[in-house]
């Protein structure tokens, strides 16, 4: 395969969860590690499955994850970014433990319009179709996988969806395959600074009265099922 590389330079992965259990897969099979905590977060450089990263946990909501965004392409100078995790379901062609990859990515609780007017000037941020072509035939080539995925719509917002109005709201306004609170705000960040962005999501939930408990029993299987992916990812770049 085409390696992802340009000439000589070694390119930068940066990896970007919101909770611990949605980089602890990675941390785990990281070498060389090397950490340095800016703004109250913890970054950690290193080798994964031979690939340069640099792995962040954002902590939860847009503001953690932008902040944590901008050090990725300030900082580190990352070539790639990627944030893996976990959303809610909401469409019926997927179940919980399931994989969107980021066709698009909106804010659920902005104003469309006012982001239009102002920077960036856009309200939708696509997923790099490079990232979403590789994630596809790492897919395809995980003999294990028992699970279904699609390309689709995220959307992100600074509230838990666990309420069925809220749900109907989200879906009848942006018109979703999952919600969660980082992913928009990762891409945003890599969309003003011109790096290519893949959201993964794995299905916890469905993003309604029983999203709690679904959320707390299927977390830590959904979060390895998108950190395995991303593994395969870097095996295959």
């Amino acid at each position: 395969c085409q390696k992802m590389q340009k000439g000589n330079h070694r390119m930068i992965w940066g990896i970007i969860g919101a909770m611990p259990s949605e980089i602890a897969l990675l941390k785990a099979q990281m070498v060389d590690a090397k950490e340095e905590i800016v703004s109250g977060l913890t970054y950690q450089s290193g080798k994964i499955r031979g690939k340069d990263v640099v792995l962040c946990c954002s902590e939860i909501g847009k503001v953690n994850a932008a902040m944590c965004a901008q050090t990725l392409a300030l900082r580190y100078h990352v070539d790639y970014m990627i944030n893996t995790g976990v959303a809610g379901c909401t469409c019926d062609d997927l179940n919980v433990l399931e994989i969107v990859l980021s066709q698009d990515l909106v804010f659920h609780d902005f104003d469309w319009e006012i982001m239009e007017d102002y920077h960036p000037h856009t309200s939708k941020f696509p997923g790099d179709p490079g990232l979403i072509a590789l994630a596809q035939r790492a897919l395809e080539q995980m003999p294990q996988r028992k699970y279904q995925y699609k390309l689709g719509r995220i959307a992100t917002g600074d509230i838990f969806v666990d309420d069925e109005a809220l749900r109907r709201s989200i879906i009848e306004r942006t018109h979703p395959d999952c919600v969660e609170m980082e992913g928009a705000a990762i891409a945003l960040v890599a969309y003003s600074n011109q790096i290519p962005c893949l959201v993964i999501r794995s299905m916890s939930d469905n993003a309604n009265g029983d999203a709690g408990m679904s959320f707390d029993t299927f977390e830590t299987i959904a979060a390895d099922h998108s950190a395995n992916l991303l593994l395969t990812m870097l095996e295959l770049a």
